[in-house]
């Protein structure tokens, strides 16, 4: 045998060679006496491996055929053997093991039962939550012939595989996480049990599930090298696996057709959390291989998923009995690593592929160095190859992967804090251990560093904070302010450490003015929900709230559609009424969370209160019970000559009966019997508008109206704020004075003034007046003469007027006599 050799690729499986043997050979001391002795050569096993196998018969053939007979006791554990007595006949063979101790979980065969019906394992839960299982192998050998009594060889093969899957699962794209976070993970609907055949229990097509998910917590990372992505740790869960009559085969038939479901629940930047439970993942796993499911994160989540092979490594197994052993299976590395050969040949070589593993070379006391090429490294992201050792006609593969020497590089503060005025500056200390470092950000936004790159050892940086003048369009605050991260690399062990850069930063719009909504008609008070106060960094949350104004409280703030909400009491009870309702300013008082120390103090101004809503018509109208009356209504005392300059041309143009005769001209206007029968001056003209009207002339108590076309007046520069507006009455009957009559005021929005009679009546718009207010009041006089102007004779001055066209009210003054 000797210069023959067997390639043999495991995939996570194991040759074993059976070897049975007469009572005559190789008997063991004290084994029942004619029972022959079966020995099973476990190549390249492993000592774990054969030092926890179990060996379980099943009837060969008859009736009772794939029915459970018994577990043998008594094994004899070799370092690549396992040598035991078994009674002469036909025996189907099973074979459990695992690189663990798993027969506690184990679940042992009934007697006489058939293997598929038999439970073999079963996963419990643990905590509360469901554990992976171990890494069980099983094989099945049907049909194997021992005979007694006489010398015979039985040889054969067979694969002890594993009879389980390897979940792994990772984020391998995502956005807006937490890097600070906690993020779950559930897997759901996972299979537990397997048959003594190496089946999903009950069946493949519908295996016995865990209501209860296995669980894990991922840990996410910015990328270095695609700024504004993702990507977390892996996990690992090993669960179930059906093991089909095809598995060995390149694509199986014989599989599973229940699939898992995933569930994620992650820390988002801002406090807030991405959830989505119940993902179908479109593959199922595949016994002995490996389920990658892949999650990428974004406004939805998908789930990708491969079934990959689970190797092992390479071996050559040599049959001259050439050793070939290594201190490690596999080797990870960042820039140098050293792997030792143990060996009974006397020399061995090494090659590897080249590309990035830039030197492989032999080293005293057996040592091979492997070098590899740190420059053309990409962040994050790991590469494999593989270096080759070969003594004799042995040949070992060694899997090489490059990837950061963790630990060798870190900096004390992991967060700096930036703020105005208070936090301008902040310092780190950076210690890379084996190589120099420099900073993969060159010059964020938000603060700049003095130094870019450093030596190996320990290294002190200042960081300074940004600030702009914060212009809106440009969205240059956007840019400058808030949150960013840096990240230090050693050069040498290609390790990273992150530096999350916090400019906080508290914006208030309008030159640090908050304007506060006034209350509306009777209302007392109003709420303002304000998005003139953007924040920045941290939490982007503002507290402790405090103003030194009454008026200003139940401050909160909405981090996340960051809006200020506060509520506003009315102006009212100052000691001259006609303050009220004016606006006013107030303070108020917050800090930032993340920068405790740093504090705002903001305008608050409350602009007039609106008493009633926007009017376009008020009406004066006089009512009474017989005889003639005569009215008069005139804007009076409005000519300021602080404003404007047209203001005069509206005053002193009274309208009513006989009225026509004062001012000529001053204006355009109307003159006639309106819906009267005397004549008067019914209307005149402001801006190219009708501004006042009256109805025409009663003379048998249908009463007299006169309205103000308010829209004319608003927005007029040529006018004061509150204009005046005189209201007279007379009896025309000389014998009726002194009496009452009732004057009483309304305001419409909308619509149109039509005459009716000597009045007028509101039509279309809103149906109800805006305002209606009646007064009773005491008329003395009687009209001597129909010339007298209303203000020199012979009129009662009824009540002056005030309207407010920013406030759009009208408060009244009532001069006449009230009985």
């Amino acid at each position: 045998m000797a210069g023959k050799y067997i390639n043999i690729l495991l995939a996570g499986l194991l040759t074993i060679l059976l070897f049975a043997c007469s009572d005559d050979r190789d008997s063991l001391s004290g084994q029942a006496s004619g029972d022959p002795l079966l020995t099973f050569n476990m190549t390249r096993a492993g000592g774990d491996i054969v030092g926890n196998t179990l060996v379980y018969l099943f009837d060969g053939q008859g009736s009772d055929a794939g029915k459970f007979n018994h577990k043998v006791q008594e094994v004899t554990y070799g370092p690549d053997r396992l040598s035991m007595t078994v009674a002469a006949g036909m025996w189907n063979i099973a074979l459990v093991t695992a690189n663990t101790d798993f027969s506690g979980g184990l679940i042992q065969p009934v007697r006489s039962a058939a293997r598929k019906d038999l439970k073999m394992w079963e996963t419990q839960l643990s905590g509360g939550t469901l554990p992976s299982m171990p890494e069980l192998r099983t094989a099945n050998i049907d049909g194997q012939q021992v005979i007694g009594g006489q010398d015979n060889s039985v040889t054969g093969t067979t694969i002890l595989s594993r009879n389980v899957a390897l979940v792994k699962v990772v984020i391998a794209d995502a956005g807006g996480l937490d890097v600070n976070g906690t993020h779950n993970f559930e897997l759901k609907d996972v299979p537990t049990t397997l048959n003594w055949e190496g089946g999903l229990f009950p069946t493949a097509k519908s295996p016995r599930v865990s209501n209860t998910p296995m669980t894990g917590t991922f840990r996410v990372k910015d990328s270095v090298s695609l700024p504004g992505h993702q990507r977390s740790d892996t996990l690992y869960f090993v669960i179930p696996a059906h093991k089909g009559n095809d598995y060995l085969t390149a694509n199986p038939k014989d599989t599973t057709e229940s699939h898992m479901k995933v569930s994620v629940d992650l820390a988002c930047e801002g406090g807030s959390r991405f959830q989505k439970t119940d993902v179908v993942i479109p593959r199922v796993p595949r016994v002995n291989g490996i389920l990658l499911v892949r999650l990428l994160v974004g406004g939805k989540l998908d789930v990708t998923a491969d079934v990959l092979g689970w190797e092992d490594v390479e071996l050559n197994a040599d049959l001259s009995q050439t050793q070939l052993y290594t201190d490690k299976a596999s080797v990870g590395l960042s820039h140098k690593d050293t792997l030792y050969v143990n060996t009974n040949a006397s020399d061995f070589s090494v090659q590897s592929p080249g590309g990035w593993i830039t030197s492989v070379r032999k080293i005293a006391n057996n040592g091979v160095e492997i070098t590899a090429n740190v420059d053309t490294y990409v962040d994050n992201q790991p590469r494999s190859s593989y270096i080759t050792i070969k003594a004799n006609n042995v040949t070992k593969r060694i899997p090489v992967t490059q990837r950061p020497d963790e630990g060798t590089i870190s900096v004390n503060n992991k967060r700096l804090v930036f703020c105005p005025n208070l936090h301008e500056n902040r310092q780190i200390e950076i210690t890379s251990i084996g190589g120099d470092w420099k900073f993969l950000t060159t010059n964020p936004r938000k603060a700049t560093a003095n130094k870019q790159n450093g030596v190996a050892g320990n290294s002190t940086v200042s960081f300074t904070r940004s600030s702009v003048a914060y212009n809106k369009t440009l969205d240059e605050g956007h840019l400058v302010y808030g949150d960013t991260t840096v990240i230090v690399k050693n050069m040498m062990t290609l390790d990273t450490d992150t530096i999350r850069l916090t400019n906080c930063y508290i914006y208030v719009d309008d030159n640090n003015t908050i304007a506060a909504k006034a209350p509306e008609g009777g209302a007392s008070s109003a709420e303002t929900i304000s998005e003139d106060v953007i924040v920045y960094g941290g939490d982007r949350i503002i507290e402790n709230f405090s103003s030194p104004q009454n008026w200003i409280r139940n401050i909160s703030w909405d981090f996340i559609g960051q809006k200020l909400t506060f509520t506003t009491d009315r102006n009212v009870g100052n000691p001259d009424p006609e303050d009220d309702d004016e606006p006013r300013s107030g303070k108020m008082t917050f800090r930032h969370a993340t920068c405790p120390d740093y504090v705002v103090t903001a305008n608050v101004y409350q602009d007039i209160l609106v008493t009633i809503p926007p009017f376009h018509f008020f009406v004066v109208k006089f009512t009474w019970k017989n005889n003639d009356v005569d009215i008069a209504v005139e804007f009076a005392g409005n000519h300021l000559t602080s404003i404007g300059a047209n203001n005069s041309t509206y005053d002193k143009i009274p309208v009513g009966y006989s009225m026509h005769n004062h001012n000529k001209g001053k204006a355009p206007e109307v003159i006639g019997t309106a819906g009267g029968t005397s004549t008067g001056r019914v209307s005149f003209e402001y801006r190219g508008q009708t501004l006042l009207q009256w109805g025409g002339d009663a003379t048998g108590g249908q009463g007299e109206t006169v309205f103000f076309n308010a829209p004319v007046l608003e927005g007029d520069v040529n006018s004061p704020r509150k204009i005046k507006l005189d209201v007279y009455a007379t009896w025309y009957t000389s014998d009726r004075a002194p009496d009452t009559m009732t004057l009483t005021m309304y305001a419409y929005k909308g619509g149109s003034m039509q005459p009716s009679g000597t009045n007028f009546v509101h039509v279309g718009g809103e149906t109800e007046p805006l305002y209606d207010k009646a007064h009773i009041v005491m008329i003395t006089t009687t009209k001597g003469a129909s010339n007298y102007s209303a203000t020199t004779g012979g009129y009662t001055k009824v009540a002056t007027i005030t309207y407010d066209r920013v406030k759009h009210s009208a408060s009244i003054k009532v001069w006449a006599a009230v009985p």
